[in-house]
């Protein structure tokens, strides 16, 4: 990622299921920290969880699992984190395109 503007970024180290996003934006990145023998967490493109799945994680304890696509993933709704028990939290990256959806 080259020239990345620090400013224009998002991020959150999530212990509950909430809404990160309520506007268009790009998931950038993503860390499940586990404490447990199964840390279940999901990310949607929405608002809550009956939005489009993005990833889901189901992990071993003391293994932290990192998503990072090659190329940020378009959420065009939102994005929203389920977690499902089982982990200390989740480290999420992300960039909202408010403005640039209209045109600003």
């Amino acid at each position: 990622m080259e020239n990345l503007k620090s400013k224009e970024y998002n991020w959150q180290f999530v212990t509950t299921s909430q809404v990160l996003s309520a506007v268009p934006c790009e998931l950038v990145y993503a860390e499940v920290v586990p404490a447990a023998q199964y840390a279940a967490t999901v990310l949607y493109d929405g608002v809550n969880a009956l939005g489009t799945r993005i990833i889901q994680f189901g992990i071993a304890p003391v293994l932290n699992m990192p998503f990072s696509p090659a190329v940020p993933i378009y959420c065009n709704v939102g994005l929203y984190i389920a977690l499902g028990g089982g982990q200390t939290g989740v480290f999420v990256q992300w960039r909202e395109l408010m403005n640039e959806e209209k045109g600003v």
